[in-house]
C-alpha cells in the first residue's frame, strides 16, 4: 500500500529540488476508466496521479518487488516532464493543423518521448533499470500506432 505521505513529501522535494510550480493532486482512482496512472492537464497546470492505477501497473511490471513509491515518483516525474517540456504548446499546435494520421502519431510519439527524457533528469537517483523498464513499456503503444500508420500508408 502506498503511503500519501511518503509520496508528497517525495514529490515535494522533487518540486523545490527543481523550482517547479505545479499543481499536483492525488486521487483513488481515475474517473475516465482507463489504465492511466497520471494525467497532465495543461489547462490549469497541474498533475494529478490516480493511486489504484499506479498500485495495478506497478504489481504487474515488479510484481517480487517493494517498489511501488520509486514507481509512483516515475509515474509523477513522466507527468511532470509534459507540464515542463517547453516544446509541448508547439507540439500541441502543430497536431492540432495536421490532418495526417501518422503525422498525428508521430507527434504523439515525439510528446511522449520528450516527457520521459525529462522526467529522467528529475529521479535520476532511481536505478536506471527501473526508470527505464517503465518508459520502454510506457512507449510502446506510441511506437505500435506509429508503425502501424506506416504499414497502413505503405511506407514500412
Amino acid at each position: 500500500m502506498l503511503e500519501n505521505k511518503n509520496l508528497i513529501r517525495k514529490i515535494n522535494e522533487i518540486l523545490e529540488r527543481f523550482n517547479l510550480s505545479i499543481d499536483v493532486h492525488i486521487e483513488a482512482k481515475c474517473p475516465l476508466n482507463r489504465n492511466i496512472g497520471g494525467k497532465y492537464n495543461a489547462g490549469d497546470h497541474s498533475i494529478t496521479l490516480y493511486l489504484e492505477e499506479i498500485q495495478s501497473q506497478c504489481r504487474w511490471m515488479f510484481p517480487e518487488e517493494d517498489v511501488l513509491l520509486e514507481y509512483a515518483l516515475v509515474i509523477f516525474a513522466h507527468e511532470a516532464g509534459h507540464a515542463t517540456d517547453p516544446y509541448l504548446q508547439k507540439l500541441v499546435e502543430l497536431y492540432d493543423d495536421t490532418e495526417d494520421e501518422l503525422k498525428k502519431r508521430k507527434i504523439e510519439l515525439l510528446v511522449e518521448v520528450q516527457a520521459w527524457k525529462i522526467a529522467r533528469a528529475l529521479v535520476r537517483e532511481l536505478p536506471e533499470k527501473f526508470f527505464n523498464k517503465i518508459k520502454r513499456i510506457s512507449l510502446e503503444h506510441h511506437y505500435e500506432a506509429v508503425s502501424a500508420r506506416m504499414e497502413n500508408a505503405g511506407v514500412a
